[in-house]
Formats: structure tokens, sequence, C-alpha cells
């Protein structure tokens, strides 16, 4: 088992070392010049002139909303990372702990999150470019794999919670 248990951990690194690289790769290609931009403009900017229909504000709009994504991805990939503890757990031997019961917890509520997250973002981003949005074509994409999951996620706490209850009483028989 240990030895499932160290591959397992050597890939769920692998698979988070690669998540922040594609993660770090799209923030370094990402404009942060817009920001620097956006004050040019508030310095200049016609103050009669309403700032909620101004190019500015849709920019800038953008610009939150793209650094909004950057942040869900980036609190997924922290989701990932508590595989890491669970499997430092079962590799001690505490399969039915109390941790991993919270760890468990913690992913399904953060895969739920950042799909309802991403979606709204998304949903926003669509609105201020002026683009065709399809809601169910965009939940088809890769909300169909997070929201079971993360469902999924909460059904193995409770079975693991179930678990620790039936260890403990068999201790207690013994």
């Amino acid at each position: 088992m240990k030895d499932n248990t160290k591959l397992l951990t050597y890939i769920t690194y692998a698979i988070l070392l690669g998540a922040v690289s594609v993660l770090l790769n799209d923030m370094r290609e990402f404009d942060f010049n817009q920001f620097e931009k956006f004050q040019n403009w508030a310095k200049v900017a016609d103050k009669n002139e309403s700032w909620f229909t101004s190019k500015n504000a849709i920019e800038w709009s953008y610009y939150v909303i793209s650094a909004g994504i950057f942040f869900w991805r980036a609190y997924l990939i922290y989701g990932f990372s508590y595989f890491l503890s669970i499997l430092k757990e079962v590799e001690n031997g505490n399969f039915f702990s109390n941790k991993n019961i919270k760890y468990f917890k913690k992913i399904g509520n953060i895969f739920i999150s950042y799909t309802v997250g991403i979606l709204i973002l998304r949903f926003l981003l669509a609105a201020i470019n002026g683009s065709s949005f399809k809601f169910f074509n965009e939940l088809k994409a890769e909300f169909t794999f997070l929201i079971p999951a993360g469902l999924a996620f909460y059904i193995l706490a409770e079975i693991f919670e179930k678990g620790k209850q039936v260890e403990e009483e068999n201790d207690l028989t013994i």
C-alpha cells in the first residue's frame, strides 16, 4: 500500500506542478498593462461622461473579471493540494480520520464554488464583450465534470464518517 501511496503522491505533485505552470503562463500572457492604461485614462477622462458606458470602463471590467478567473483557477489548484494531505493520512494508516473527512468536504466545497464562480464570471465576460453566451453550452464544458466531482467528495466524506463510526464501534467490541 505504501508504494501505491508514494506513486499517487508523485502523480499528484506532477499534476499540481503542471497546473501551476499553466496558470503562471496564462498570467504572463495576460495584458497587465491594461491597469496602467486605465490609470492614464482616469487622469484625462471627461468627468461629465457616464463612466459605466465608456470604453475604458468596459476594458476595466474585462481586466477585473480576468483577474477573478485567475483567482478561481488558483483556488482550484489549492483544492487539488488537499489530495496530498489525504494521501499522507492514508500512508500513516489513518484511513477514516477526522482530517480526511474534513479534506473531502473542503475539496467538494472548492470544486462546487469554483464552478459557480467561474460560470458567473464567464457570464459577465460574455455580457461585457457582447458575445452570444449559451448557458447550457458553457455548463457542458468543464463544469459537467466538476459539479459531480464536488458532490462525490461530499459523499466520500459521509462514507468516511460512517466508516470511522464503524471502526470505533469495532474497537470497543474487541
